[in-house]
């Protein structure tokens, strides 16, 4: 650490390339990990259908069919079930009660999942994207591989494709052999039900293999060109042919399972979606065949008579339909992370499992730009959903709770068109009671008006959802940068704050009026009461002290404190080195100190000197607050070493009470607070979960001493 001499007094820097902790520091734990990106891989059932088990990163939920909780977990001692993402799961074929797993790690493990116990680890060496195991071949695996690009230029990606056979001998020694390979991506691979076939389709061709002819060297295996993009495959269970989906939304089916028919295969097709067909399964017995696709519409095929069945207006589009053992149940992924359990018979939604939304929204287009706010009348979290919309989630007990639509948003089907630019909810805040609700959204697509909108939602208790209040049309001339509830519980004297590019800050009020008319009676309005600015500079962050009484509004490197009653500038703080931005603003729960960060430095001021207490170097990419203690945390992303530090900090001192690395990349953090039963005495000093989103979409819990047990 250096001294260093800013505003006439002594300023300690504190190097976080190289901290220390503090005498009395914690270890943080990890308590729960909840989340995640639940439809990305198609669901597997339990041979008994009760129960599905779903792939969310390196993990594996198994998840009830009747309640749609999460009962267990797959993961080994270290914690998780894979080192790298799950992309494939089967239950093994001579052994219902034991389920596999390949992941790009390289592995194939076994599973007795009624236990989670890993039976038997299998060690390939290479990426596994699809594999296959027959029960007549217990110790052969059929495995899809990325093959990966020599060409310097693009290093570290996947060229082509191809699939292998693996034999492992009694020492679990591997015998490999190439089957054949691609330069497009494998799109299905798929077994015939006796086990003598084995179909791998790539981007525009598909090969047939007979399983009891693999093992001959130099055997040329059909292979068939199709006329467009091959999206999905299925085979029938009992008919000599296969079903093609493609990127026109069309379904060939093609007869080449006899010998009479390898040569010149009898095609046949039906063609309904309009889109690109996502998934195709049969029924057990070859009645039905299922397919989805971007339409949202579950399209039920009789093979014999030709006839169509529609399940429209799912919600989302239709990534992959998985059908139960007993063949009473159909599972849909679905594009917006959820799960939708369909009964057989009259196909109506027995069960939805709902993950976090924006796990499936391109971030580079709709951001997560809320973060992680926590809403403080249940204590959930909420963060952007689909575009347009925000999600409140329950960490507790990892469910969906409700998804609230902030900009209405019509779902249009276009064919060969580019994609509409729907708007995205940019900030989020609750009073501090949860009465009310603000949010901020925008729409600029680059063609039309842009749109912008402050609007003001008031809860319904009988609802229990929020109302829409009040809606202001360009509330700043340009895009807002924060938006803040003053932390006042009087519901009749609320006031907001928000900035703007336009080198503004506005405050806007509730007004309570009471008329005679029983049709406005106690009407409630908001107003702006007034524009405030500071030489012309542009805001980057507002905050207000825990008792209302000072508003802090951040210019580049300059922190304005206003009196937040009478709206007058009461003093004037200056960073330095001041060529550095301003990036967070936050007071302390109960004590006088502001934290700032900037692209390299954190910052602590005393308010009631007036001056920097200490500074700490160190890039952060996130701040959060404990509401619960005057504990703050500070993370910092490594792109380089794909991790985070996260640094607990009590205000007084710049020496980190808890110092923590995790191997992930934090998108968003806060504090949340603990159930009642979880606090073991008002002495705990620890009252809070830490709680933070990574690149996956997991969303973990973290702190120190917890009761609750990982499932």
């Amino acid at each position: 650490m250096s001294p260093m001499d800013t505003n006439g007094f002594r300023q300690l820097v504190f190097d976080g390339r190289q901290a220390a902790l503090h005498p009395e520091s914690q270890a943080l734990k990890i308590s729960r990990v909840v989340g995640g990106c639940l439809s990305s891989r198609p669901i597997i059932f339990s041979l008994d259908s009760k129960y599905f088990f779903c792939s969310c990163s390196n993990k594996i939920k198994v998840i009830s069919v009747t309640t749609g909780e999460v009962v267990k977990t797959i993961f080994d001692s270290s914690g998780n079930c894979h080192n790298d993402e799950i992309t494939c799961m089967m239950l093994n074929p001579n052994d219902p009660q034991q389920l596999l797993s390949g992941s790009l790690d390289g592995t194939i493990k076994v599973w007795k999942y009624s236990d989670v116990e890993l039976l038997k680890k299998y060690e390939f060496g290479i990426p596994i994207y699809r594999m296959v195991i027959l029960a007549s071949y217990p110790d052969r695996f059929f495995v899809v591989t990325g093959i990966p690009c020599k060409n310097a230029s693009c290093r570290g990606k996947q060229k082509a494709q191809a699939l292998l056979y693996f034999r492992f001998d009694k020492k679990d020694q591997p015998e490999m052999h190439l089957l054949c390979k691609s330069k497009s991506m494998c799109t299905g691979l798929v077994t015939s039900p006796d086990g003598e076939f084995l179909i791998i389709s790539f981007l525009r061709t598909i090969r047939i293999i007979k399983i009891k002819l693999n093992q001959q060297k130099g055997q040329k295996w059909p292979k068939y060109t199709h006329s467009s993009n091959i999206s999905c495959i299925a085979i029938h269970p009992s008919k000599p042919y296969i079903s093609i989906g493609d990127e026109y939304g069309k379904i060939t089916h093609m007869y080449c399972l006899k010998e009479s028919q390898i040569q010149d295969p009898v095609k046949s097709s039906v063609h309904w979606h309009p889109h690109k067909v996502n998934s195709l399964a049969f029924t057990s017995d070859g009645t039905y065949l299922l397919s989805g696709g971007k339409e949202s519409v579950l399209v039920i095929w009789q093979i014999e008579t030709g006839h169509t069945q529609f399940l429209p207006r799912l919600g989302s589009e239709i990534r992959s339909v998985t059908i139960s053992p007993d063949q009473t149940l159909y599972a849909i992924n679905l594009l917006d992370n959820s799960i939708k359990i369909l009964s057989a018979i009259n196909l109506e939604i027995k069960q939805a499992v709902q993950g976090l939304k924006h796990a499936q929204v391109d971030a580079s287009i709709y951001p997560l730009s809320t973060g992680l706010v926590i809403e403080p009348r249940n204590h959930l979290v909420v963060l952007n959903g689909l575009p347009g919309t925000i999600q409140f989630y329950n960490p507790h007990s990892d469910r969906h709770v409700m998804e609230h639509e902030v900009s209405q948003r019509t779902m249009i089907s276009r064919a060969f068109e580019k994609d509409i630019v729907y708007p995205n909810v940019n900030h989020v805040s609750f009073s501090s009671n949860g009465n009310w609700m603000a949010t901020v959204d925008s729409r600029e697509d680059g063609e039309t008006t842009p749109e912008l909108y402050l609007k003001f939602w008031k809860f319904d208790p009988n609802s229990q959802t929020y109302v829409l209040n009040a809606r202001i049309d360009n509330p700043h001339s340009k895009a807002v940068v924060s938006l803040n509830f003053h932390p006042g519980t009087n519901d009749t004297s609320l006031s907001v704050v928000t900035t703007g590019l336009d080198n503004k800050f506005k405050v806007w009020k509730i007004n309570s009026e009471s008329h005679a008319s029983q049709v406005f009676k106690d009407s409630v309005s908001w107003m702006c009461k007034f524009v405030g600015s500071y030489r012309q500079y542009t805001p980057r962050a507002t905050a207000f002290s825990q008792d209302g009484s000072i508003l802090s509004v951040a210019y580049d490197s300059i922190i304005t404190l206003w009196d937040s009653r009478s709206n007058v500038l009461r003093d004037v703080l200056t960073l330095l080195p001041n060529y550095e931005f301003i990036r967070h603003l936050a007071f302390t729960n109960n004590s006088p100190f502001l934290v700032v960060t900037t692209q390299n430095f954190l910052y602590v001021w005393n308010l009631l000197t007036c001056t920097i207490w200490w500074s700490y170097r160190i890039e952060a990419h996130h701040l959060a607050v404990d509401s619960k203690s005057t504990r703050f945390i500070i993370a910092s992303n490594s792109e380089k070493l794909q991790e985070c530090r996260l640094f607990v900090f009590e205000p007084q001192t710049a020496i980190p009470v808890m110092v923590h690395t995790v191997k992930d990349i934090v998108k968003a953090i806060a504090y949340f607070p603990r159930k009642f039963d979880e606090v073991s005495s008002p002495s705990n000093a620890f009252q809070s979960y830490i709680i933070y989103l990574n690149q996956n979409y997991d969303m973990l819990m973290i702190g120190e001493n917890f009761v609750e047990k990982v499932h």
